[in-house]
């Protein structure tokens, strides 16, 4: 369910700090230093950088395996760009843009006066002049049309919707993110998987909003409230709130609103069907029902027997046993060192999910459903839409489809899935669309 290409990193911001802003100090040239040793490997010296309530929400480990999976998705590290600075809320941010032989990322550091790194993460490039986005064959952009928008009160989030053109009210897909601070494409390497859904079902008269998940907007605000954020915060509300505003759209047949989950977006579905009882019906793509440490800890065992395995060695694989078993045992008590809990993730967050029962939850779902997953997903196996299916055996509402070429992406391949091909360029091919297409209409 999480992201193997990035791996998050933003802390509680640290109570203690200076008021006043340093103005002789150059963020810049402070935060390309740090940048050098990052990519010399000096992971000593990176993790002496931060401040000390910071250090203690995660291990060095996590800088080698971002090291190793930024360069399984962009290949070999080529040079440091531009640095871009603002202050913000007593904070001092640098944003680097990191060139690698494959693609472009950005690399984010958060400072607070005493020259620490209180934030840390990397973050997608998009450049406002790219063409790199291929359009997809079934993409017919004389069939639509695409608009701005922005929806929600306290966290205003940024999207497109695409709305057919010369038809009246058409339903309409809200499409939800898996684990991670996504843009509204879900974009991953070169592959933007949620651009390529909302221009395959609106060639196909079909409405789609998609909208920049809350933790990539508002990184640094989410950074300071992390120990509050659990799954409702993080997903669930936004999508509710997207809802509401579809429902003033013209073009809209309100009757006629479904919500497309992916990864976390599909684990978190049975809840956000139980608070849109007026929705359609509901896509789960490649959705998870297992816990999520479990799942958390399948993922790093199966990369740690590849070729190529990131880093994730016996060692880190014995250290996050430690952190599962702390959440299995209910053990929240340790409220200050998130680094305790699988993805230095806050005690709060996984409290959230240990009171959330997706297998309960979705038999009550009395809506249509859909269940599509690639059978060489290693992320959310094939061995969970299994246990959907058992579990919703009598609900002729359920609808299940599998795919034996596709990964956690929806893009084909061959033979075992690896994070590496989820940096080669690819499209959902065209029978995901239709099937989709299908049951909408249908």
């Amino acid at each position: 369910m999480k992201k193997i290409l990035f791996i998050l990193i933003i802390f509680s911001f640290s109570s203690s700090f200076s008021q006043m802003i340093n103005k002789e100090t150059d963020w810049e040239s402070l935060a390309r230093e740090f940048i050098g040793k990052y990519f010399a490997l000096d992971f000593d010296y990176c993790y002496a950088q931060f401040d000390s309530t910071t250090q203690s929400k995660f291990s060095k480990d996590l800088f080698k395996q971002a090291y190793s999976q930024t360069e399984n998705m962009y290949g070999k590290f080529q040079k440091i760009e531009e640095t871009q600075f603002q202050n913000q809320g007593g904070y001092h941010i640098t944003s680097t843009l990191i060139l690698h032989e494959k693609g472009k990322y950005l690399m984010l550091i958060t400072y607070n006066d005493d020259k620490k790194i209180v934030g840390f993460f990397f973050k997608p490039y998009q450049d406002a002049n790219s063409t790199n986005y291929t359009l997809p064959e079934y993409a017919d952009t004389t069939k639509f049309y695409e608009k701005d928008i922005k929806f929600g009160k306290d966290y205003p989030l940024n999207g497109k919707i695409s709305i057919p053109k010369n038809k009246q009210k058409v339903p309409i897909v809200i499409l939800v993110h898996g684990s991670g601070p996504n843009d509204m494409d879900e974009t991953i390497g070169p592959n933007k998987p949620f651009k390529d859904i909302a221009y395959g079902l609106s060639s196909n008269g079909i409405s789609v909003l998609r909208y920049n998940k809350r933790t990539m907007q508002y990184n640094n605000e989410m950074s300071q409230i992390r120990d509050e954020i659990d799954l409702y915060s993080e997903t669930i509300e936004d999508v509710i709130n997207a809802f509401n505003f579809v429902k003033t759209i013209p073009e809209v047949d309100t009757n006629q609103i479904y919500i497309l989950g992916h990864s976390l977006g599909g684990y978190a579905m049975p809840m956000i069907a139980s608070k849109l009882p007026q929705a359609k019906g509901f896509i789960f793509m490649a959705a998870a029902n297992q816990p999520l440490e479990d799942k958390m800890l399948e993922q790093y065992e199966y990369i740690s027997k590849l070729k190529n395995n990131q880093g994730i060695d016996e060692a880190t694989i014995n250290k996050i046993k430690e952190q599962v078993t702390k959440v299995k045992n209910k053990d929240f008590g340790d409220t200050l060192n998130s680094d305790s809990f699988p993805l230095s993730l806050p005690p709060h967050y996984w409290q959230y999910l240990d009171k959330y029962k997706p297998l309960k939850l979705v038999k009550n779902i009395p809506q249509k459903m859909l269940f599509i997953q690639g059978e060489r997903d290693y992320q959310v196996t094939i061995k969970e839409l299994q246990i959907w299916k058992a579990t919703l055996k009598e609900n002729p509402k359920a609808t299940f489809i599998t795919y034996p070429k596709l990964n956690h992406l929806f893009l084909e391949g061959e033979g075992l899935s690896t994070p590496e091909e989820y940096g080669k360029e690819s499209h959902i091919p065209i029978y995901v669309i239709n099937d989709i297409v299908k049951w909408i209409i249908n």
